[in-house]
């Protein structure tokens, strides 16, 4: 029997019917319910863990540093709250990595309490600058991050990647920008790949090694079948979906709220299927070495 300390989720009861057994189970195993997520970061030590904050943040520890993406802790549209506060994340925080500049990623209330009360590097692309300025972080403080062009932020290389952002019935954004970002991390002998909000590119495909694969199977991003073909050509070793389950969806939002997370799921091959980790808000997930 799977045990949860917390109320459990509208997919994790799904996954005991066994859609998602796998990914619960390693949860399970792998989560502490009496620590909070502030707790678990700051006593992981050896390896790498990554913490799903909602939506498409996400915390990743390796070898004492600590690196977010698209935090969206603290915006009160969201219809789950986020397992931890900028606040509480502030004096953890090494390196946010910002995608492009919709406030579902480049959060104000989120980045102004990060500029405020934190010392960790903001590193976004060239569109966001403003904002940037806006939310009153230091210019000492910014990393700005140009598609196709590799960076090194605090011994941490990183690929940026093209991003051109879709929308509505997965057609390209009316305002794409080709200043937006995806990342690939390389870190602790591993490579994870944040694709930011983006339909699918060659970019993607040509990316050569993927551990980790953070994707999002929405109707705006790259749907199911495109979500589908990125697992099939990079064979990461874990694939999280993420742009889903945090805030309200709505007729009228379900185009980037809502995720085909099961639809992605049953169309994978079963060893596939078997890396494909549906997490559960908060929870710790171990990266076997």
């Amino acid at each position: 029997m799977i045990k949860f300390g917390r109320t459990m989720p509208v997919h994790a009861m799904l996954a005991i019917l066994g859609l998602a057994a796998t990914s619960v189970n390693a949860l399970a195993a792998d989560a502490s319910e009496n620590e909070s997520v502030l707790d678990e970061i700051r006593q992981h030590c050896d390896g790498i863990a990554i913490w799903w904050t909602g939506h498409n943040g996400w915390l990743i520890k390796s070898d004492g540093l600590l690196l977010g993406t698209d935090l969206v802790l603290d915006d009160r549209g969201r219809e789950s709250a986020s397992p931890i506060s900028a606040a509480e994340l502030a004096d953890e925080l090494d390196i946010s990595f910002i995608t492009h500049g919709h406030g579902d990623h480049f959060n104000a209330p989120t980045s102004r309490v990060l500029a405020e009360k934190s010392k960790c590097l903001f590193v976004l692309p060239q569109n966001c600058l403003e904002k940037a300025r806006d939310f009153g972080i230091p210019e000492d403080r910014i990393v700005v991050a140009r598609p196709r062009q590799p960076i090194e932020v605090r011994g941490i290389k990183v690929d940026a990647l093209r991003a051109i952002h879709g929308n509505r019935k997965g057609a390209v954004y009316w305002e794409a920008n080709f200043d937006d970002c995806g990342y690939v991390f390389h870190l602790g002998g591993k490579s994870i790949m944040q694709p930011g909000d983006s339909v699918l590119l060659e970019d993607h495909l040509f990316v050569k090694h993927v551990d980790v694969l953070f994707i999002s199977p929405t109707e705006h991003n790259m749907q199911i079948d495109d979500s589908i073909t990125l697992i099939n050509e990079l064979e990461p070793k874990y694939i999280f979906p993420q742009h889903r389950d945090t805030y309200t969806v709505t007729p009228s939002n379900r185009f980037w709220t809502s995720a085909y997370t099961y639809d992605v799921q049953r169309r994978l091959s079963k060893d596939l299927q078997n890396r494909y980790h549906i997490v559960d808000m908060g929870r710790r997930f171990g990266i076997a070495p």
